[in-house]
């Protein structure tokens, strides 16, 4: 999965939200550290060791 390229759609407004799955956690966080906007990218854990991404455009969760 191409989460470099799903990052850059969440900042733009293309999609509302990234959910990432246990088994793809260490891709995505590699593609998250790398994205100069990471910090505007909050998580929040689900069941099953899910985690929804969304992007928060003024810095507040």
């Amino acid at each position: 999965m191409d989460f470099s390229s799903l990052l850059q759609d969440l900042i733009a407004g293309k999609i509302q939200e990234i959910e990432v799955n246990e088994g793809d956690f260490f891709a995505f966080n590699q593609a998250w550290l790398a994205c100069p906007q990471h910090k505007q990218i909050i998580g929040t854990a689900q069941r099953d060791g899910k985690v929804d991404y969304h992007f928060v455009k003024d810095g507040n969760a």
